[in-house]
């Protein structure tokens, strides 16, 4: 197989190292990776300036390819000018924090897979939920991304044409991972936000964001729910934000008797 990765964290990140390492024993790796971080920047593409693009060898991956642009920008790249021909599945990841829920309006990592799926690519975007007292121990994520992956690229689940898999693994002791994949719906209710001023001068306020990741609220059935509970995740994303109303859809309804006093 022939594989492109990136991630948002930028090419010198530990994740992007490990899911190299997870992905050789399954094929060819190419890596078209960001200069410099982009994590939660969403699905930003830059069409109004030049790119740089720099190649460059950084271990452990060799020769690889670094875009001066987002994620997004990234596989665009990749796909549309470095690589001859498409790879069979474009990999984004591994991300140090998970990409749950609503994350997914936010993720450079979610963005850049959802990329490569609207231009034609099957793609899985991968992280992992961070915690104080479980560190990652990349080397065993890299080793069981290498499972995960061996079942998703599979034939058998292979998604429709512009959608993606989201994966998360959990924070676990021992990197102990669990041995089976849970396939959850995206969970759609909001964050904790929250807000503390940290400085302030005659007309400004300085905001520092203070909502606390865990202590979102969530449905029963959803992925940030099974995330928390310890297992390990995979949500088909799709690439339509349009809410399906039957009786509106494709229908039509004049102006002409609209007035301003309605």
């Amino acid at each position: 197989m022939n594989f492109l990765i990136t991630n948002d964290d930028g090419f010198d990140a530990l994740g992007l190292a490990a899911l190299y390492k997870a992905l050789l024993p399954l094929g060819t790796v190419t890596v078209v990776a960001p200069a410099t971080c982009h994590s939660a920047k969403g699905h930003a593409v830059d069409t109004k300036t030049p790119l740089r693009l720099e190649r460059r060898i950084v271990e452990p991956f060799g020769d690889i390819l670094i875009l001066h642009s987002s994620p997004a920008d990234c596989v665009r790249a990749g796909l549309c000018h470095v690589m001859t021909s498409p790879p069979d599945f474009v990999i984004a990841g591994i991300n140090p924090g998970a990409n749950l829920g609503v994350d997914l309006f936010y993720s450079g990592t979610a963005a850049a897979a959802r990329e490569a799926a609207i231009l034609g690519v099957p793609s899985v975007a991968l992280s992992r939920l961070l915690h104080p007292d479980f560190p990652i121990d990349w080397d065993r994520l890299s080793a069981h991304t290498t499972r995960v992956l061996k079942i998703l690229l599979k034939d058998r689940y292979r998604l429709p044409a512009g959608h993606f898999w989201n994966v998360n693994f959990p924070t676990v002791a021992d990197e102990q991972y669990p041995d089976e994949i849970t396939f959850v719906p995206q969970g759609t209710l909001p964050h904790g936000v929250a807000f503390r001023v940290v400085d302030r001068n005659v007309d400004s306020e300085f905001l520092e964001y203070s909502g606390v990741y865990r202590d979102r609220i969530r449905s029963e059935s959803c992925d940030v729910k099974h995330l928390f509970d310890q297992r390990l995740t995979a949500t088909p994303v799709g690439p339509s934000m349009t809410f399906a109303m039957p009786t509106l859809l494709h229908s039509r309804v004049s102006l002409i008797d609209a007035s301003c006093a309605d």
